[in-house]
């Protein structure tokens, strides 16, 4: 059964609006810019939301995520989400105009994609990943990656959904990079799910 963990539509850019499973913001997490809802992801500022109860054998994860790179061309590692310690989805340096798109599910790295930076508009990413190991990586509603056998067989536990790097200083070099709206879905096996809740102004 599909349920989303995170979702966020930023329609009041009050980024303690969301729903999602019952768990809460980490102290450090950010509030967006109140002029355009959009959250600034850089180092020592990052969106980090724990979960009451971690998620157990997790078969997939679908997330879409409205995403800019305003800076110039991506020369470092770039983390965009985070789920738990096995899955993470982030950019590599490739070309002065395309950043290389990489998952990591358990302690595997994939390709699985190109991303053009730097950008001046918000593009919607969307991945795909199914343990029978189909995954899908889309850009505004375009195929631009798939693989067939990617972590086949594989399960994940999600304790934690993390945009950017809560662990990183403020004085990093790291790059930094704009959020907009956010959905963060997964499947599992498990017949019950900790019920959905709504947090600040949302009623449940």
């Amino acid at each position: 059964m599909w349920r989303s963990v995170l979702l966020h539509e930023f329609a009041d850019t009050n980024i303690r609006s969301f729903q999602g499973l019952p768990g809460n913001l980490s102290p450090g997490s950010l509030a967006p810019s109140p002029s355009d809802g959009v959250l600034l992801i850089a180092p020592g500022r990052s969106l980090h939301y724990v979960l009451e109860t971690p998620l157990l054998d997790v078969a997939g994860v679908s997330c879409v995520v409205r995403f800019r790179h305003p800076a110039q061309a991506v020369d470092s590692s770039v983390r965009i989400l985070r789920l738990g310690d096995e899955f993470v989805l982030g950019l590599e340096p490739l070309t002065k105009f395309q950043a290389l798109v990489r998952v990591r599910v358990h302690r595997v790295w994939h390709d699985i994609g190109q991303l053009p930076t730097p950008s001046s508009r918000f593009a919607e990413v969307r991945f795909d990943w199914h343990t029978n190991g189909k995954t899908y990586f889309r850009v505004d509603g375009r195929l631009v990656g798939y693989h067939d056998a990617l972590s086949r067989g594989s399960r994940l536990t999600i304790s934690d959904v993390a945009f950017g790097a809560p662990e990183s200083l403020a004085t990093s070099p790291d790059p930094h990079y704009q959020l907009g709206e956010f959905s963060v879905r997964a499947l599992s096996r498990h017949a019950r799910w900790p019920r959905r809740h709504a947090s600040g102004v949302r009623k449940p």
